[in-house]
Formats: structure tokens, sequence, C-alpha cells
């Protein structure tokens, strides 16, 4: 089942790249609503101190789907949703913040992590995602939402990328790297809509659409090989 959810969402979005940017939209949006399915799935099957976290993050998922759902009616329709999308957009953005630096947290008092290894992760993202929004202010003007949703996203990229070497131990702990690998696909997939979203640049929408939904297929893909019991 869910190799075909993956199959019907890649077609979808094919058919919609080949001419109609609805199609193409409804298939990014959809594909959000995968992604919190796989981490709510995990999420019940794990140990109570990551459970919080990983739900976390597949509602912060539900509500950015709900965003990209109602920028594919703004597409189909041509109603204006902005005001409505960027409210939704910042409250998806802060679950993510939130529990993405959560996450590496409760994975340490898990043992899954070296003891100090949480906050080393978290003070080198933070001052990263710093300096790097600092500097893609220089390369493109950005809005202070957009420098908000950049920052973040710097972050958790930075956060996500170093856990990838860390190949902690048991079952829960190889699968929590098939997550954090969505989460870097994720994170990359933001920063290029972000920084590369500037009128006619449409190899930045195709970008996105392909980092956003491989990262959604990475979780599920997991899912579908995870164990019943982590």
């Amino acid at each position: 089942m869910a190799y075909l959810w993956l199959g019907f969402l890649w077609l979808l979005w094919a058919v919609g790249l080949l001419g109609d940017s609805y199609v193409r939209s409804l298939a990014v949006s959809l594909s959000n609503f995968v992604g919190a399915y796989a981490l709510w799935w995990v999420a019940a099957r794990s140990p109570a101190i990551l459970r919080g976290a990983l739900t976390g993050l597949a509602v912060g998922l539900l509500v950015l789907g709900v965003g990209d759902l109602l920028f594919t009616y703004n597409v189909a329709a041509g109603l204006d949703t902005r005001a409505l999308r960027e409210g939704i957009y910042l409250v998806g953005v802060v679950l993510l913040l939130l529990m993405g630096s959560l996450l590496p947290f409760r994975m340490e008092r898990q043992g899954l992590y070296p003891l100090g290894f949480a906050q080393r992760l978290a003070s080198l993202a933070g001052l990263g995602g710093v300096l790097l929004s600092a500097l893609a202010t220089l390369i493109r003007p950005l809005s202070l939402l957009e420098l908000i949703y950049a920052g973040v996203a710097f972050y958790l990229t930075l956060l996500f990328i170093q856990q990838t070497p860390v190949w902690a131990g048991g079952r829960i702990g190889r699968y929590l790297q098939s997550v954090v690998w969505a989460l870097v696909l994720g994170s990359l997939a933001r920063l290029v809509y972000i920084l590369g979203n500037v009128p006619p640049a449409q190899w930045s929408i195709v970008a996105y659409d392909v980092l956003w939904m491989l990262s959604m297929s990475v979780l599920l893909l997991g899912v579908n090989k995870a164990p019943k019991n982590l």
C-alpha cells in the first residue's frame, strides 16, 4: 500500500509538471499528510520519551499540509488565501522548530546518542543558522517572515545533518536514521524554495517539489520496512 501511495503521488506530480500547476501543487500538498502518517506510525511504536517529539513533528507536517492545500486552492480558484496561509505556515514552522530541536535531546536520554551530543548539535546549528541567514540577506533581500523561515530552515538543516553520521544502535535507532535523513531533505527543500523563489526561477519550484516529496517518500518507505514494534 505504501508503494501504491508513493507511485500515485509521483505520477500525479509528473502529470502536473507537464502542464497543470494545480495538479502538481496538489501532489506536493498531499505528500505532507503521507509524511505525517509515517511519523505518527513510528511515534505510536516508539519509547514514551520519543513519542512527544515525533508526534509534534507529525502535527507540524499536518499544519504545513493544510497551508499547502490553501495554496493549491489559491492556484485552482484564483482566490487570495495568502493572509490565512501565512499564519498557518508560521504555526507549522514553529512546531517543527520546537519538536525538531527536542528530538535529539530525547534520543540522547534514550541512550541513542552520547551524553552532551544534543547540546553541541543545537549550539552549532543555532550559530550556523544565524550566520547563514545573515549571509542570505546579502545575496537576496528577505522580508521579516522570509528571514524567519530561512533561519529556521538553516537551523534545522544543520541540526539534522549533524546527526546523520551517528549510527545509533538497536532497531529504533536504525529507523530514526531514516527519519533524520527525511528531515534533512525537507529542510533543504524549504531552503531552496525560500532562497530561490524569485520569478521567473521555476527551477527552484521543481527542485523544492522533488526534495520535499523525496523527504515524505523516505518517511513512508521507512515505515514500510520498519519492524512492527520499535
